[in-house]
Parts: C-alpha cells; sequence; structure tokens
C-alpha cells in the first residue's frame, strides 16, 4: 500500500520522497542504485525513431519530452543529442548533483537551481517565499527554518528547477530538470519554470516510474502524466511483468523491495484504458539483470515490456461537435424562414 511505501510528516502531509533519498540514493559515493543504468536504454535507441515519427513541437520547436523519476539518467542528453527539447522531474537531490558532475562534458549552464514558489494569486513565480517567525514553530512541509536575506523565518525550499542546454550538432537543445515531488507538477509549474510554455508536453519517456510505484499509488501518477501530455501526444513506457507473489509486496514497506513491481498488461490496459489511449505493445523479453543482480528475485522469471501509448486526440469530437451545432443552427434557421413564408400577410 501506498501509506507504508510514503510517510507522513509532522505537519500531516505526505512525504513521498524520503524513502527514495534514505535508501535508494542512500548509498556510497560514487555507488549507483542498481536501476540505474551507464549506459543508454537499448529501447530507447531501438523504438526513438517510432516513438517520435511524425511528433512536431509548437510553432516549429522541436518536440518536447518529459522523464519522471528521471534520476541521473544518461538518456535525457541521449535525447538532446536526438534534437529533442528535454525535462526531466526529480525529487532527490543527489541524482541531480551527479547528473551535472557526471554529465559535465556534454551539459552545460547547468550550475544552479532556482526555487519557485506561489504568488498570492497562486501563480509561480521565480524566487523563496517567505514567512517571518521569530522562533521555529515545528516542520512545515517545503520549507526551511532559517535567518535568511528577509530575515528569521520560514523559507521555500522547492520546488526549484535546474536549466541546462546539451549541443546537437549545430544547435543546442534545452535540458532542464524539476526538482520536486513528481505528484505535485502542474502544467502552470511547468510553464512558469521551464522552456515549455504551453505547460504540456508532446512525449513522455518513462523508463523505471511506473514500476517504481507502489500499486495503489499508480491512478494518481497516470492522472499526473495525463495532466502533462497533449492530445495526441505519445508515451514510450518501459514496464517489468513478473509473478509479484514470488516477490511480495511488504506491508511495512521496509523492504527494499519490490519496487520496482509487477505492472502486467491487463493493468496497464486498466490504467490507460482504450476509450482514451491507443496501446501498443513495441517488444517484450525476459530481462535478467534483475534476478541476477537483485536477492530478492532470484528464481523469478521477469519480462521487460515496451509499450507505445498514444493519447488520443479531443480534436475530432471537438469538430464532430462544432459540426453537429452547425447543422443545427443551420437546420433552425431554414424553418424559421419556411415558417415566415407560410404565415398568412397581414
Amino acid at each position: 500500500p501506498a501509506q507504508c511505501y510514503y510517510e507522513k510528516a509532522p505537519d500531516g502531509s505526505t512525504d513521498r520522497l524520503k524513502r527514495w533519498a534514505t535508501k535508494s540514493w542512500n548509498i556510497k559515493s560514487g555507488a549507483s542504485p542498481g536501476f540505474h543504468l551507464r549506459t543508454v536504454n537499448p529501447l530507447l535507441e531501438k523504438h526513438l525513431a517510432k516513438f517520435r515519427a511524425g511528433v512536431e513541437g509548437e510553432s516549429g520547436e522541436a518536440p518536447s519530452i518529459l522523464v519522471p523519476l528521471c534520476g541521473k539518467t544518461i538518456d535525457m542528453p541521449f535525447l538532446c543529442e536526438q534534437s529533442l527539447r528535454v525535462i526531466g522531474v526529480e525529487g532527490v537531490s543527489r541524482p541531480i548533483f551527479e547528473l551535472r558532475s557526471e554529465q559535465r562534458m556534454r551539459l552545460k549552464e547547468f550550475r544552479q537551481r532556482t526555487v519557485m514558489s506561489q504568488a498570492a494569486d497562486g501563480s509561480w513565480v521565480e524566487g523563496c517565499a517567505f514567512e517571518p517567525a521569530d522562533a521555529f514553530k515545528g516542520y512545515r512541509a517545503g520549507f526551511v527554518f532559517k535567518k535568511g536575506p528577509e530575515g528569521l523565518g520560514y523559507y521555500s525550499d522547492g520546488p526549484a528547477v535546474w536549466r541546462g542546454k546539451v549541443r546537437a550538432g549545430s544547435r543546442s537543445m534545452p535540458l532542464h530538470v524539476i526538482q520536486g515531488d513528481m505528484f505535485e507538477v502542474t502544467p502552470a509549474l511547468v510553464a512558469a519554470a521551464t522552456f515549455e510554455k504551453r505547460g504540456r508536453f508532446d512525449l513522455v519517456y518513462d523508463r523505471g516510474s511506473i514500476v517504481a510505484l507502489p500499486p495503489d499509488a499508480r491512478a494518481d501518477y497516470v492522472a499526473t502524466v495525463d495532466k502533462l501530455l497533449r492530445p495526441g501526444g505519445r508515451i514510450l513506457l518501459v514496464a517489468l511483468d513478473y509473478d509479484q507473489a514470488k516477490v511480495p509486496i511488504d506491508p511495512t514497506g521496509r523492504r527494499w523491495s519490490p519496487p520496482p513491481f509487477s505492472v502486467p498488461e491487463a493493468e496497464l490496459r486498466r490504467l490507460f484504458p482504450a476509450s482514451a489511449w491507443r496501446v501498443e505493445v513495441l517488444e517484450r523479453h525476459a530481462e535478467t539483470d534483475l534476478p541476477q543482480g537483485n536477492p530478492a528475485f532470484h528464481g523469478v522469471e521477469v519480462t521487460e515490456v515496451a509499450y507505445l501509448l498514444t493519447k488520443r486526440s479531443d480534436s475530432a469530437t471537438s469538430t464532430t461537435r462544432i459540426c453537429l451545432y452547425g447543422v443545427a443552427a443551420v437546420s433552425a434557421a431554414a424553418a424559421a424562414i419556411a415558417l415566415s413564408m407560410l404565415r398568412p400577410k397581414e
């Protein structure tokens, strides 16, 4: 259950990031979690052409792509080098620092984070929000108590954005990372913090995201991604399928594995129903690295499956509705004219 993998903060809010900071990324310096690939994902390389075929950005811009729960994946600079504009979302600071360090020859101007805060009207603006306090009055989610430029009090510490760029041939492609909780990322935040002023993306690349979430958090994740993807946009999603009973979910949430959780095809089709999504299986093959590298998966048959999901466009529905309204209006006008002609003259 999600409540076992997430933690309730002292102020009653939900901390979905602590588990990753204290377990997955709480490892010795120079090491990487087991889910981090040191090379570009072969499934991404293999299916990228089909994934992006025919997808255009707005006003001649290169397509934009969202990478949820991005960590420090090398896939992001690779996507930039394929002439895509990239935005990752990561809640833990360590992988962002390591991305900056490890990709410093490719990723330029990725120097510091810019904190975002909400103005009185609810819009997102750059800079910290500040609430004065003469003493520490308890934990507050998203704030730190300190003496800063405005004096003693609570300063907002997130979400934040890191902005950089990667060379792609004769031009540069932006690579931004939103540091924050993926479930709290909205189109308004994206539009205010990053280059994607529409607040919605042309593409989403999910490798290791949905499988990292406890089952009862998946629907909220899909709803979040849905809001961030434009109609007609696509998702390249890589999932794992195995017998969950062989790697049971720990009701206390204390065990390291799972995640990754099993997301069978039937579950994926439930989350992405045919009424709103086209679901295509691109490839499925045996995943051998996980059973070899994670003791919890020893002897478990794991299948890795790549899906191409296309969000159905609402333009056809809107067009049909407009046409029907137009026909109805013309019919009504014609009927009114006919009646006027039949009405006896005074």
